[in-house]
């Protein structure tokens, strides 16, 4: 097999693993939803703020197992479009792969939301596949700023992880407990979706458009501005740490 077929055959693998570990991200969200929040579940948690606190937890444990499982560890484990052109444009993903790994994820949100609806039945078509809104009041610059605001803190986070070539084995954790954090901090004001594959496959199934912009392309526009930030920086890294720079 050539070297161009071998690496298409990993492309579209890869790809295949970014649709499952997104898919089951849909599933156990849209469960979490149906079981946490759905009226008359004998689970649900009346208290909003409680709520999201529990999601933001169980979210946060999801993303890292997910991460570091085998599947994970193969396809980079990214389960985010926000993922990908971060790594992208930090210069440290191929081009080509965007957008088959972001077409995956998408896919793999409306599977996992679906299979949801498959299994738990009416609830979770009563409660819009777990589709993601904000508070009332909530504007759309708000919602906006603040959604991509929130995950370039944790992009950040993730940035200074990445620069210590040491705890590089925690960067699933540190975006696990990044998510977490905004889920459980910020979920009453913006549903904190954070993740267009968290966003996308709800708002297909159930019909729900409001703000689907919004979290679109905040949570893509946040990683992209972090990545390129992290490129200029290792740029002039290299060009101060060059032998000609040190001569001259």
């Amino acid at each position: 097999m050539s070297t161009s077929a071998h690496s298409r055959a990993d492309l579209v693998r890869h790809s295949v693993y970014e649709f499952a570990l997104t898919t089951v991200l849909l599933f156990v969200v849209v469960s979490l939803v149906r079981w946490l929040a759905a009226p008359g579940s004998s689970l649900a948690i009346d208290h909003p703020d409680t709520l999201f606190a529990v999601a933001g937890i169980a979210v946060a444990a999801l993303i890292a197992a997910l991460m570091y499982s085998p599947l994970g560890r193969r396809s980079g484990g990214h389960l985010h479009p926000g993922v990908t052109v971060f790594l992208w444009s930090s210069g440290l993903f191929p081009g080509r792969t965007v957008l088959p790994y972001v077409a995956a994820q998408l896919a793999g949100s409306v599977a996992g939301a679906a299979l949801a609806g498959l299994v738990w039945g009416k609830t979770v078509r009563q409660i819009g596949y777990a589709a993601v809104h904000p508070a009332p009041g909530t504007g759309a610059v708000e919602l906006f700023l603040i959604e991509g605001a929130a995950l370039a803190a944790v992009f950040v986070a993730v940035t200074l992880v990445m620069t210590r070539p040491s705890l590089g084995a925690f960067v699933p954790a540190v975006i696990g407990i990044g998510v977490g954090v905004v889920i459980a901090t910020l979920g009453t004001v913006t549903g904190a979706s954070i993740n267009p594959a968290r966003a996308f496959g709800p708002a297909v199934l159930s019909g729900t458009y409001a703000h689907f912009w919004n979290y679109m392309i905040a949570p893509v526009a946040a990683p992209a501005l972090v990545g390129l930030a992290h490129r200029a920086w290792r740029s002039r890294r290299a060009t101060a740490l060059s032998p000609a720079s040190a001569e001259a």
